[in-house]
């Protein structure tokens, strides 16, 4: 190897650039001991088996230009030391090291880069013997152009895949990392982050500023406003405390007058509560006695329940015995069809063991024919020794002359054979699908010729179905109603007295009102204008109203009114606002309360009759007889309940007894559930062949496309074939001419015309006889195993099995028959009973209807006694509530005063006067007295309105002026704090221009470093495409070019790498072939690498997914690259030159290197070896 070193050593010099001469290896990885490999020339291309160690030699050299180890298929250093087994790698001190000599350009002066694996585990640095550090290491490669960082000098195994499959953001990546704008990253994106904290900063400086001087002038203007709202706010507090003393002494006088009524009441309602308590024990005995009687109904219901139960449990077994019954009676029917079809499938089988036993009789008949052709044959031809000896030397001539053409001839033969084969097989099967075609055409006729008729009788069912459930719905309804609506239709009438007695208990028409509704009815029938009382054409929404609309209305509650110039619509409406005014309703006095004497004061009145005045008097009630005229409301209604009452109690006559009803329910029942059996199994059916009949057509679908698919190649076959067949006699007859001219003489001296066209035909009729016997052998075979096959089937035992299966089934359905009987008559016996138990129910009925009417009448008369207990309870509770109220308000108007800092005049002061009393004795003297006289409601109201007019007006007027008693602090405070915010914005202001500065210099200097990188690329790799794919058929070969997604800022956005293949059109990366991306993939390695390039170039089997022909261009031009002669002859337009170090399997590649490194395990050392063979002694001239 030294000697081959030594002579390729000026051949293989490059003009440009140094190169790796050589490499030293101790214990790395898969090399054990100190190995020396090498020399290595412009084109080296490093083969062996796989498992030998090649791509550990590439890691060698990656190791010693400081590639990191994750990259070098390991977890740390020590994993790259040469271990044998556990017991060496657990040994200590061990060591490794790479050493690669380096050919300097220009001289070839040698320079030496160590890297060694410590025993501690790290890495040591040395050039040419001299220990350094891990910069100088690196700055002493990139002063040679080798970049460890972008690794611009290796392509691993498994890097193209990774290059064809990155998208635009990872190239951009990639490009960043070669043209080392990358470095600047971190420092572009801190910048970044500064300008835009720094124009935040300034922006929420500016907005603070302008916040302040908008402030500053809001709070001159508001300073204007104070003094005017503090004396609004004194003229205010005075009107509140005339107001607050006015109604106060309002109060006082109405609580007087209360307490006085209070007393006469309270008597009354003593006298109401004794007689009422009289009444109701006499109820109470009335009941005892009832509730006896209803226990008796009580005991006769739950044994007719419990009968009931007994029948509905006796139901379902009866069904369920007649559903067996009729399931019996199907199998016999379908039992006995079965035996009719067993017979006639036994009389198919004695036929068919006739034929095939004279079948078989003819057959062998046929064989002994042929033996005895056999054996008449005529006798062969006849030759002498010597000219035997002739025979087969020209034999043997005719051979050695027509070889070539048998060789053809024969592997036509083959190729005839198989297609002749394929041919019937493919045309058996085709067969086989159309047989299989028209038997499922047969069946799914058989199965829609019974869902047709499944189809037809599904509707029928349904209809009747329906049909019967209507009428066991109607029937069931009408016999539960039937056995419920008489109590149902009591209750209802009982409720209906009760509220008469109600409505009837107040009521008293006294005969002046009786006087004044027959005059309003006269009144409407003489004058069509007039519309009616007031009671008449409104009402209450709800009955809680009546007592409050009533109170509300006062004097116009008589009213009649009359239509006007107006529709009568309007009149109404009209008429019932003037009554009322905009009084408003509560449910409860507290809100009452809260709505007339809180805020603007409005006429309310409660669902009790309780009216509170604007002014703030409290009166209403029961008191003047309110009560009695709100039952005017309910007139028409008592009407309406009377008419409800007379229904009702006609309904209750026409009810009839349930039982007839019963027994239809039951054969109705009986009827449905059989209907849901007989549609439940045609549903059932119905879906089974619906299934069938799609799993077929599915079937018969496939057949037909595997049939369509199967014709193209049968015509494909049949058209070779013939083609076959031509070649084929092409070749049979130069064979025979040649042969024949050979035999010519032969055949003539042995008295036979053509001696090759004898043998033929012995070697024929022999042929054809056997293919006879064999064809007839095989049928007799077929015919014996059928018979066989017949004589063992048994079609006796099924007919006997079914036989007894139809006895057996005979034998169960008598028994059901008798159980059905039986459950019958005790079903009979329990409704009989059932009669028995209702009549005894009825006559305990009567005497409890005969209790009932008692309870009514005593009913009546406590009702009546209720009302009046109520009536009195609910007019002393109101007057009480009334003073209540009274008090209530008076102490909220004092908390008011004292919440709002109002102080009320008094007469005297405890502390002054010596008093005990705590009691404040307020000074109504300072009230005016107009104040003072008695008022009526409305002069009250009036003068309500007129204070809340005063106070609303004051309100609004200082509502309107809003001021900010602060103000004028605040606007100092604003002019010093804007002062301060103007030189915090122009500091922010210098700042953010600082970062800007900064930020764009660094931008500027990446855009530069990226846009050098990606221009030259970019440039040249449309031309080293067009390189490896240009070809004798395509001299152009194709075209590659790159896209920015942004021009302004490349390096934040992705590269759009495109490749078009000689004739193909344009599309994406991911739709080219592996091949195809792969060429593409080293078209932009080859392109990147000329950007910077290093002297060398390492690819780890790049060819692994290329075709012979891609790896042919691709290795044509790495040699283009590399050796020096062939680059003396290119023009330059590829970029420079470099030496070429492949990784490769295809000796399509490595047959155009300069020399081969070949690698291989050595078995005894355990461990890899190295050769070196220089094939520039083998260049072609």
């Amino acid at each position: 190897m030294a000697a081959a070193a030594a002579t390729s050593g000026g051949h293989g010099s490059r003009a440009v650039g140094g190169r790796i001469h050589r490499l030293e290896v101790e214990n790395f990885k898969s090399y054990k001991g100190t190995q020396t490999i090498g020399p290595f020339y412009d084109f080296t291309a490093i083969i062996g088996p796989n498992g030998a160690g090649k791509s550990n030699l590439m890691d060698a050299i990656s190791f010693v230009l400081g590639v990191r180890s994750a990259h070098l298929r390991g977890a740390q250093l020590k994993d790259l030391i040469y271990a044998l087994d556990d017991r060496d790698k657990e040994e200590r001190g061990r060591r490794a090291s790479v050493r690669l000599v380096y050919n300097l350009p220009g001289t070839g002066a040698e320079l030496q880069f160590t890297r060694a694996i410590t025993g501690a585990g790290g890495s040591e640095y040395r050039i040419d013997g001299r220990v350094v550090t891990w910069d100088d290491y690196n700055a002493k490669l990139r002063s040679l152009g080798i970049l460890v960082k972008a690794r611009n000098f290796l392509v691993f195994q498994g890097d193209v895949e990774s290059i064809a499959s990155k998208n635009p953001k990872e190239l951009t990546a990639l490009l960043e990392q070669i043209a080392a704008s990358d470095e600047l990253k971190r420092e572009y994106e801190d910048l970044e982050a500064q300008k835009n904290t720094a124009e935040e900063k300034s922006a929420l400086v500016y907005q603070e500023k302008r916040t302040i001087v908008m402030e500053r002038k809001q709070k001159k203007a508001q300073k204007e406003e104070a003094e005017k709202h503090l004396r609004l706010q004194q003229d205010l507090k005075l009107l509140k405390t005339e107001h607050l003393l006015w109604q106060l002494y309002t109060i006082e006088k109405d609580m007087e007058k209360i307490e006085a009524e209070l007393e006469e009441e309270r008597g009354s309602l003593q006298q109401a509560r004794e007689e009422s308590q009289s009444s109701e024990n006499e109820l109470a005995a009335k009941k005892k006695e009832q509730s006896a009687f209803l226990k008796k109904i009580t005991m006769c219901e739950k044994n007719m329940a419990k009968k009931k139960l007994d029948i509905d449990k006796k139901q379902p077994e009866l069904l369920k015995l007649k559903e067996q019954i009729s399931r019996l009676k199907s199998k016999i029917k379908s039992c006995n069809k079965e035996i009719d079809k067993k017979k006639d499938d036994n009389k198919k089988h004695l036929e068919e063991m006739k034929r095939l036993q004279s079948a078989l009789a003819d057959v062998t008949s046929a064989i002994e024919e042929l033996n005895e052709q056999g054996q008449d044959k005529g006798v062969k031809l006849q030759l002498a020794d010597h000219q035997v000896q002739e025979y087969h030397r020209i034999k043997e001539d005719a051979g050695m002359r027509t070889a070539k053409l048998r060789d053809e001839k024969e592997v036509l033969d083959k190729e005839l054979n198989a297609d002749i084969e394929a041919k019937k097989n493919l045309e058996e099967n085709m067969q086989q699908l159309r047989s299989r075609v028209d038997e499922i055409s047969s069946q799914e006729s058989e199965l829609q010729t019974r869902l047709n008729k499944i189809l037809q009788s599904i509707p029928k069912h349904e209809e009747e179905l329906t049909h019967l459930r209507e009428e066991h719905s109607k029937i069931a309804k009408e016999r539960q109603s039937s056995g419920s609506k008489y109590q149902t239709l009591k209750q209802r009438v009982d409720e209906i007295d009760t509220q008469l007695r109600e409505l009837k208990a107040d009521k008293n028409e006294s005969e002046r009102d009786a006087k004044f509704s027959e005059t309003a009815k006269s009144l409407k029938r003489l004058f069509p204008g007039v519309h009616g009382r007031m009671t008449e054409l409104c009402r209450p929404s709800q009955k809680k109203y009546n007592l409050a609309v009533t109170v509300a209305m006062g004097k116009f509650m008589d009213a009649v009114v009359v239509e006007d110039e107006s529709t009568g619509k309007e009149c109404i409406k009209k008429a019932v606002l003037y009554a009322v005014g905009n009084t408003l309703v509560c449910d409860k006095l507290d809100e009452a309360k809260t709505l007339s004497w809180s805020g603007e004061r409005y006429k309310v009145v409660t669902v009790d009759g309780i009216l509170l005045t604007k002014s703030g008097t409290m009166t209403g009630g029961v008191s003047g007889g309110m009560e009695a005229r709100s039952n005017k409301w309910e007139d028409s209604r008592i009407e309406s309940l009377k008419k409800k009452k007379n229904q009702l109690e006609s309904e209750m006559a026409e009810l009839g007894s349930p039982r007839e009803l019963q027994r239809k329910e039951l054969a109705i029942s009986e009827k449905i559930t059989g209907l849901e059996k007989k549609l439940h199994y045609s549903n059932v059916e119905q879906k089974n062949l619906k299934e069938k009949l799609n799993k077929l057509a599915s079937e018969k679908r496939n057949i037909e496309k595997e049939i369509d698919h199967l014709e193209p190649g049968k015509e494909e076959l049949e058209i070779r074939l013939a083609k076959n067949e031509r070649e084929l006699k092409k070749r049979e007859k130069k064979i025979n001419e040649i042969v024949d001219k050979i035999y010519k003489d032969f055949s003539t001296s042995v008295g036979v015309k053509n001696i090759r066209e004898y043998e033929e035909k012995q070697l024929k009729d022999a042929q054809a006889l056997q293919e006879r016997k064999l064809s007839l052998s095989n049928q007799l075979s077929k015919l014996k195993y059928q018979l066989q096959y017949e004589q063992k089937r048994d079609m006796h035992a099924p007919i006997a099995k079914l036989k007894d299966t139809i006895d057996s089934l005979e034998k169960e359905l008598k028994a059901l028959q008798e159980r059905e009987s039986s459950a019958k008559a005790v079903t009979e016996q329990i409704s009989n009973q059932m009669e028995e138990l209702k009549a005894e129910a009825e006559d305990w009925k009567l005497k409890s209807d005969e209790c009932e009417t008692a309870i009514d009448e005593l009913k009546k008369q406590n009702d009546s006694l209720a009302a009046a207990l109520a009536k009195l309870d609910r007019q002393l509770k109101l007057k009480e509530g009334q003073l209540v109220q009274l008090r209530s308000r008076q102490r909220e108007i004092h908390e008011k005063c004292d919440l709002e800092q109002l102080k009320l005049p008094t007469v005297n002061d405890p502390m002054d006067t010596g008093s005990s009393s705590q009691e404040l004795v307020l000074d109504y003297s300072q009230l005016s007295e107009t104040y003072l006289q008695d008022m009526r409601l409305s002069e009250r109201d009036k003068l309500e309105a007129e204070f809340n007019k005063k106070i609303g007006a004051l309100v609004a007027e200082i509502e309107r002026t809003a001021p900010n008693l602060k103000a004028l602090d605040q606007y100092e405070v604003l002019q010093t704090k804007e002062k301060e915010v103007t030189e915090k914005f122009e500091a922010a202001r210098k700042e953010e221009r600082e970062v800007a500065d900064k930020y764009n210099a660094v931008k500027q200097r990446r855009y530069e470093l990226f846009m050098e990188a990606f221009d030259h690329i970019s440039k040249g790799i449309d031309k080293i495409y067009k390189q490896l794919t240009k070809s004798h058929t395509h001299p152009l070969g194709g075209t590659a070019y790159l896209n920015l997604e942004n021009e302004d800022e490349p390096f934040l956005h992705g590269i759009k790498y495109t490749a078009m293949p000689p004739t193909k059109r344009f599309r994406d990366m991911e739709q080219l072939s592996g091949g195809e991306k792969t060429v593409a993939a080293l078209a932009l390695l080859f392109a990147i690498h000329s950007f910077r390039p290093s002297p060398f170039f390492i690819l780890d089997e790049v060819d692994a997914a290329l075709d012979n022909l891609n790896v042919a261009k691709v290795a044509g031009f790495i040699r283009s690259k590399s050796c020096a002669r062939i680059g003396e002859e290119q023009d330059g337009d590829g970029g420079c030159g470099f030496q070429s170090i492949v990784i490769s399997l295809k000796d399509s590649f490595y047959d155009k290197a300069e020399a081969l490194v070949g690698v291989y395990r050595d078995s005894e050392r355990s461990c890899s070896r190295t050769l070196t063979f220089d094939l520039t002694k083998y260049k072609e001239a």
